[in-house]
């Protein structure tokens, strides 16, 4: 009897932790596809080079961006950092072949972005390139909130005529996301392997368990 009863506590242990074991892989697997898959999605695709765009014109929604950013104008718009009391992304104008751009970037990137800055204008009264382009990554998105208000606002300061402002697209961000971008590659595969293996634990358990409840013999 006591035997009997140690017996079936030890498969009781065993069907709980085997459970523990299959259910953590599959939440945990499943949470990091999650948070990281749409940004994983994006950081496997061919990237363009920022500086081709910059250059050549071409910028759409969805694209990968990456490179160095060649130049830029000025700092028009800042997102305060929430709660922070102090700004967590900086917003630039970008001058392309066919639009001005708004390109965005963390606050740890705002001095080399205003090095830049200031090359750019010393380029345009002076003819000398502008040496201290920034590394990038990112994608680009349609630009929301005030974004596009306020770009409107800089134009019109810089000479842009409102026909001219009212003839554009709608704005487009180039958004900075290099730190999102390399957790997502080592994120997104941890829990496809994770969630992969939950699965296979899970087939494997159930296959055993009807194969025992048949009276066959388990491997």
């Amino acid at each position: 009897m006591a035997t009997n009863w140690r017996e079936d506590w030890k498969k009781d242990l065993l069907k709980l932790a085997a459970g523990i074991l299959i259910g953590g892989l599959l939440v945990i697997g499943f949470m990091l596809l999650m948070i990281n898959g749409r940004n994983f999605v994006t950081a496997i695709k061919p990237g363009h080079d920022i500086g081709y765009l910059a250059d050549q014109g071409g910028a759409q929604e969805g694209m990968h961006v990456t490179g160095r950013v060649p130049y830029v104008y000025d700092c028009f718009a800042n997102l305060e950092d929430l709660g922070g009391g102090g700004v967590s992304e900086y917003y630039y104008a970008l001058p392309t072949a066919d639009r001005l751009l708004i390109i965005s970037v963390p606050a740890g990137r705002y001095e080399a972005m205003e090095r830049l800055k200031e090359e750019t204008w010393q380029y345009l009264e002076t003819g000398l390139l502008p040496q201290a382009a920034v590394a990038f990554e990112g994608h680009i998105e349609k630009a929301k909130g005030r974004l596009p208000y306020l770009l409107g606002e800089y134009m019109s300061e810089i000479g842009y005529s409102q026909e001219e402002i009212d003839a554009l697209e709608e704005p487009l961000l180039v958004k900075y996301a290099a730190d999102t971008y390399d957790k997502a590659r080592i994120y997104a595969p941890v829990g496809m392997v994770l969630l992969a293996s939950g699965i296979l634990l899970s087939v494997l358990y159930l296959f055993l368990k009807r194969r025992k409840a048949a009276g066959a013999p388990l491997p």
